[in-house]
């Protein structure tokens, strides 16, 4: 298993400074954005279109309530507040199966915003058709980071089966089950 450190307090363990939106960069839900997903394992690769829905991001209470379950009760508590929180968006894979989106926080700076978005189950095992593939156990979620530019368009990762755990720091540990991250090409807004 790979494990990749990401501070990430606008995940979850970090209090989020909220920056007013620069006039360059559209901001709020409902929104849609459209990428190109480039996934590579082994010497096989394969791409394919996503689609990102959010109807809102998720309120203050309904992540402190995350926070404290994965801080306090672990990934398994993580799990239990992420499946109580309502439906804020989806994720929609070469426009067929549909994912849930339970957690999705943006953070404006000025030329950038960062969107973090957790699915309730995972996207996609890369990798884990293999004949030698490890255990899927314990790898719930998917979680996605979209970075967009003041021009519209961005790029960004997705873990399609991942863990998390608090890394002692106020930051939060993401564990892959992919080798390397999908990468997210062309990412743009689209209107609703």
């Amino acid at each position: 298993m790979r494990t990749v450190k990401i501070l990430i307090t606008l995940l979850l363990l970090g209090t989020p400074t909220w920056v007013v939106a620069q006039s360059a960069l559209a901001t709020g839900a409902p929104e849609a954005f459209g990428a190109t997903a480039q996934a590579t394992a082994g010497a096989g690769s394969v791409s394919g279109t996503i689609d990102v829905r959010v109807r809102r991001y998720t309120p203050d209470f309904d992540r402190t309530a995350m926070e404290t379950a994965l801080r306090q009760g672990g990934y398994a508590g993580f799990l239990t507040a992420l499946a109580k929180a309502p439906e804020v968006g989806q994720v929609v894979l070469g426009g067929g199966q549909i994912y849930s989106i339970r957690y999705a926080r943006e953070r404006v700076e000025p030329g950038l915003r960062t969107i973090i978005l957790v699915t309730d189950k995972p996207v996609f095992f890369l990798g884990g058709g293999g004949a030698d593939a490890k255990p899927r156990a314990g790898f719930a979620v998917g979680v996605l980071e979209i970075k967009m530019d003041g021009s519209g368009r961005g790029q960004g990762t997705m873990a399609g089966a991942a863990r998390v755990r608090p890394d002692g720091n106020g930051g939060v540990l993401l564990d892959d089950y992919a080798e390397t991250p999908i990468v997210l090409n062309n990412i743009t807004r689209k209107p609703l």
